[in-house]
Formats: structure tokens, C-alpha cells, sequence
């Protein structure tokens, strides 16, 4: 399978959406992609706002 992001109209989204099922794809609105990820996170993170800003820090200036 591969993925691809398609930006369509919004009128035209019930005819991609009934094509997608007519054909066997599976479908998932971005917003909807993005809402899986989120919830799919960790609640309880141990860490402390210091060490993440301390692990943002070294990603963003490689410190």
C-alpha cells in the first residue's frame, strides 16, 4: 500500500469518499490522522518542563 495526500474540493469529498470504498481503499480525513496521533500519546510524561525544553533545545540548535 502507499500513502498520499490529495487536496481536494470540499464538495468534492462524498464522490472521492464513495470511489475510495467502491475501490477498497481506506480513507482518513487529515484532521481525523492527526486526532489518532494526539490521543495516541503518552498522558503521563516523566519528565519535568526543564528537560523538555532541554530536549527541544538539543533537537532545534544541536546543543
Amino acid at each position: 500500500m502507499e500513502d498520499v495526500l490529495l487536496s481536494i474540493p470540499l464538495q468534492d469529498a462524498t464522490f472521492i469518499e464513495t470511489l475510495a470504498k467502491r475501490m477498497g481503499w481506506t480513507m482518513r480525513r487529515r484532521r481525523t490522522s492527526i486526532e489518532r496521533f494526539i490521543n495516541s500519546c503518552p498522558k503521563d510524561v516523566p519528565l519535568s518542563d526543564e528537560e523538555i525544553q532541554e530536549e527541544v533545545n538539543a533537537v532545534r540548535y544541536g546543543q
